[in-house]
This record gives structure tokens, C-alpha cells and sequence, in this order.
């Protein structure tokens, strides 16, 4: 197969990408917008607004708030705060991206929460670690956002989920307190094809060739799949055991036809022995990003980061990684 086709992407001699298929961008709504919330919650207004991260590298936030009477899962008024990363490979999809949108007014109306979803930057115009870099600028943003918004929880899907993960170690050095951190189906690879790899090449969603373009397409020039921003293990590698136990009580989720599914085992097992509460949830039906495409797989998706939050958010849960406070 041609990877560049089945993205709908073109290659330019200045080193950009045409993204021919990239999926429709929505505006953000600060008048607000009627969201239902998933599995039994009313509706509510969520209100959308986009700030600025890092004027220099044109990055920015979209701020999800809900309205209406919100009772935070600490018994008070102040909603917990989501610091969300979206999928895409780390080349593909926005944070307006309408799939990532919608997740995103879902959370904020389910939980409830406030959800900031960063807008970084996209390889391979801003090749890796360009979007770690980002994520570190979002950490440091939260420290002076409003402090009626915490606690505060980090949580990405796909690529943005590996993107959370270096979110939370600059949380740890930055000694930002966190409540949790989600991980949703985390994007890894490696030169050494794993089992669910070599059975991933006519994959529905993320076929092998695909894959492969999208790391060749997002890591520094001249680095492999065993390039520490690919392959766990190597990441792993270079964390400090200490620094690693310091994070906070992780959930981990996962799809049974997921190509990245054995990495991600490697990084739930890795963590485990580092001393760090993981709740592993990596059997979940169907493939790659499907909650994206499915309502039912949606509404277990956001049920599921709900239940988590609301778990970690009131005053008795474990506090990790600081002293300065939101």
C-alpha cells in the first residue's frame, strides 16, 4: 500500500506536509454549546475559548468550561482541570480537530471539568521534541491559570498520550501537584517488530506502512523506531526509578486490535515495578482510536475517564509530584 495515499497526505520539497484529509476544524463556542452528558448526566452548556500557550511557536489552548450548577468531586465548587493531548501520530489533528472537539465538550460536561486541549506543534514541520517541548509550556501555563481549577489531571489519547506521559515527568521536576494521569491506547514503536506489529500490516486503522511513515515523519532526522521518543523502552531508560515513582496514580487503557498494544503492556509493567499505581485497562473491544468512530465505544471512553477523575479528585486521594498547588 501507498502510506501517503491512505493518510491523504503529500510530501513538500520544503520539508511540509499537505494534509489532504485532515478532518473538519470547528471553531470554539464562547457563546456555549448543548452537550449531553454520557451515561445518565443532563445537559449542559460548554463554553470553548482559545488562549495563547507560547507566542513564538504559535501554539495555544482551547478551554472547555462547562455552565450550569457544578459541584466538583470534591464536594465543592471548584471543577477538577483536564490538561488534555490530542492523537494524530504527532502529524495529523488539532486540538479544533472536530473528533477532539467533541471528546472534549463531552468530558468537560460528563465529569464535569474545565478541559484546556493544547494545540502543539505538528512534525514534520516541528519534528519531535517539538510537541514535548509544548507539553512542558502547558504545565508551566496550568501554574498560573485560575486556581479554582483544580486538581489537576493530565491525560492524552494515541500519540498525545505518550505526550501526557513527558507532561507528567515535567509536572514532577516542575513540582506541580497532580491528581492522576490517563493514557489512552499510548503510541509506541520499535525497530523490532512486536506480535501485534507484524499482524498489524492490513490493519482497518493504523496499517503497519502507515504507521511506520508517521514515525519517520515525526522523529529527528536520521533517528530509528528505537529512538527514545518511540520505543518505551528506551524512554524508560533514560527515567530516573525515582523520578519515575513520583508520578501519580495512572489509568492505562487499551483495544485488543490495537497495532501499539505490547508496548503498551511493556510501559503498564515498567511503571508497575517502578512503584506507580496503574490501573491497566488493555483489553477493550475493537481497534486503534475507535472511540473516535464508535458511540458506544465513546460512551465506555468517557465513562471510564470519569470514573477515574471523580475517584482521584476528592480531598482523601493521594496527592503526588509537589508542593506548589493550582
Amino acid at each position: 500500500m501507498d502510506p501517503y495515499k491512505y493518510l491523504n497526505i503529500r510530501f513538500n520539497p520544503d520539508g511540509s506536509l499537505t494534509r489532504n484529509g485532515a478532518a473538519r476544524l470547528l471553531p470554539p463556542a464562547p457563546a456555549g454549546e448543548p452537550v449531553d452528558g454520557v451515561n445518565g448526566p443532563a445537559r449542559r452548556i460548554v463554553h470553548s475559548n482559545d488562549a495563547p500557550l507560547n507566542d513564538a511557536n504559535g501554539t495555544t489552548v482551547r478551554l472547555f468550561v462547562p455552565s450550569g450548577p457544578c459541584v466538583g468531586a470534591d464536594g465543592g465548587g471548584r471543577l477538577p482541570l483536564v490538561l488534555y493531548f490530542h492523537g494524530g501520530g504527532y502529524v495529523l489533528f488539532r486540538a479544533a480537530s472536530e473528533p477532539f472537539h467533541n471528546t472534549c465538550t463531552a468530558l468537560a460536561a460528563t465529569i464535569p471539568a474545565v478541559v484546556a486541549s493544547v494545540d502543539y506543534r505538528l512534525a514534520p514541520e516541528h519534528r519531535l521534541p517539538a510537541a514535548f517541548e509544548d507539553a512542558a509550556d502547558a504545565v508551566r501555563w496550568v501554574r498560573s491559570y485560575a486556581a479554582g481549577c483544580r486538581p489537576l489531571f493530565l491525560m492524552g489519547s494515541h500519540a498525545g498520550a505518550s505526550i501526557a506521559f513527558r507532561a507528567a515527568l515535567a509536572a514532577v521536576d516542575e513540582g506541580v501537584e497532580l491528581r492522576g494521569l490517563i493514557l489512552n491506547q499510548p503510541h509506541h514503536g520499535g525497530v523490532k517488530r512486536t506480535a501485534a506489529e507484524e499482524s498489524s500490516v492490513d490493519d482497518r486503522v493504523l496499517p503497519l506502512p502507515a504507521n511506520d511513515l508517521l514515525w519517520e515523519l515525526a522523529l529527528p532526522l536520521g533517528a530509528d523506531r528505537d529512538h527514545e521518543y518511540c520505543n518505551p523502552e528506551t524512554m524508560l531508560a533514560s527515567v530516573d526509578a525515582a523520578r519515575l515513582r513520583r508520578l501519580p496514580p495512572c489509568l492505562v487503557l487499551g483495544r485488543m486490535k490495537d497495532p501499539p498494544r505490547d508496548r503498551q503492556r511493556t510501559l503498564v509493567e515498567a511503571l508497575q515495578k517502578a512503584g506507580v499505581t496503574v490501573e491497566a485497562k488493555l483489553d477493550g473491544a475493537g481497534y486503534h482510536a475507535m472511540e473516535l468512530f464508535k458511540e458506544d465505544r465513546a460512551a465506555e471512553f468517557i465513562a471510564q475517564v470519569t470514573d477515574f477523575v471523580r475517584r482521584h479528585t476528592g480531598a482523601g486521594s493521594d496527592v503526588h509530584a509537589g508542593r506548589s498547588r493550582l
